[in-house]
């Protein structure tokens, strides 16, 4: 919570997105509560639909480049992805959402994606990064509780 490299917006929504892919609900249901003081409702939608496009994408996207035996990534993929368009936050903080979830399922199709874009709109190394710590952090929150139960 003492991170200087996001703005408090951003960094309070990869807190949540980050819980939502460790489907950890306890960890859901705390980012919920501490997120609430730094993003409005709309903010908060918009991190739930690029949690479920990353849900999806991740999956499908990781076994395109995991399966040997045929070219999958040669076929149309038949995804909607309509919130792609319909979100109201900046579209940099809608890939920088998307790329921790990436990180989190470990889809590096879906991680080079979302790098690729970040760094062609000019987001730094070290704000790239950060994201990946934070939903890192998340995610070793999440593990422990998990073992801890």
């Amino acid at each position: 919570l003492n991170e200087n490299i996001l703005e408090k917006k951003l960094l309070y929504g990869i807190i949540l997105i980050s819980s939502l892919a460790t489907k950890d609900d306890s960890l859901k249901e705390a980012a919920l509560k501490e997120v609430k003081e730094f993003i409005d409702d709309d903010y908060i939608n918009d991190i739930y639909g690029a949690y479920s496009l990353m849900a999806m994408n991740s999956i499908y996207y990781r076994f395109t480049h995991l399966a040997t035996e045929f070219d999958y990534s040669s076929m149309p993929a038949n995804l909607r992805m309509q919130f792609m368009t319909k979100h109201k936050m900046g579209s940099t903080d809608f890939e920088m959402l998307c790329l921790a979830v990436a990180a989190i399922i470990g889809c590096g199709k879906c991680i080079n994606a979302h790098d690729a874009v970040l760094r062609n709109n000019n987001i730094s190394s070290q704000s790239i990064q950060t994201v990946v710590r934070v939903a890192a952090i998340i995610n070793a929150i999440s593990s422990i509780i998990k073992v801890s139960e």
